[in-house]
């Protein structure tokens, strides 16, 4: 016998067939429930690490050379602007939101600019306020995990020497 046949005495009454939408339902309970069961898991992983991209910006009109003393992870790139871009992606896991702002208030990633004027030329130096970063800890002691990763966008009208410590303006 069909399943979607009743017997009723000597009347057979035929259901009526489901709809597209009751088929499809019941077909996607499954998936459905997977489905955010993955995301609530991926909700907490997510929610792990905190991520913030700071940018500063350094004048350097006069200058006939640049020295970098950046801490570390960074990397230097051309463009066609006049001054330093510098742009830091700090990257925690298992801190909270209230840590990485409490770092990024101290200056933990901040960069200054001090001017050394010679007799023949002028020489600016960009530095890391913090070349030592130690190590993040929780108040239960587990340290967290830390990535700061910096660009420095300099004006194509500066060398940049091989190990990119060092730009010399072109034709100076």
């Amino acid at each position: 016998m069909c399943p979607n046949v009743i017997a009723f005495g000597h009347f057979f009454v035929r259901l009526l067939a489901p709809t597209f939408v009751q088929n499809n339902f019941r077909n996607m309970k499954l998936p459905l429930l997977l489905t955010v069961l993955i995301a609530l898991v991926f909700n907490d992983i997510a929610q792990a690490q905190m991520e913030r991209t700071m940018y500063q910006v350094f004048e350097i009109d006069s200058a006939q050379t640049v020295q970098f003393e950046v801490a570390g992870e960074y990397e230097v790139l051309e463009w066609a602007g006049n001054s330093i871009l510098v742009e830091t992606n700090v990257q925690i896991w298992e801190a909270s939101r209230e840590i990485l702002s409490h770092l990024i208030k101290s200056g933990r990633y901040d960069l200054a600019t001090d001017s050394l004027t010679t007799s023949d030329s002028r020489q600016v130096r960009i530095f890391t306020k913090y070349l030592e970063r130690k190590p993040i800890k929780r108040l239960d002691g587990q340290k967290c995990l830390e990535i700061s990763v910096t660009k420095i966008f300099v004006p194509d009208t500066f060398y940049v020497s091989e190990d990119k410590q060092r730009l010399t303006r072109k034709g100076g």
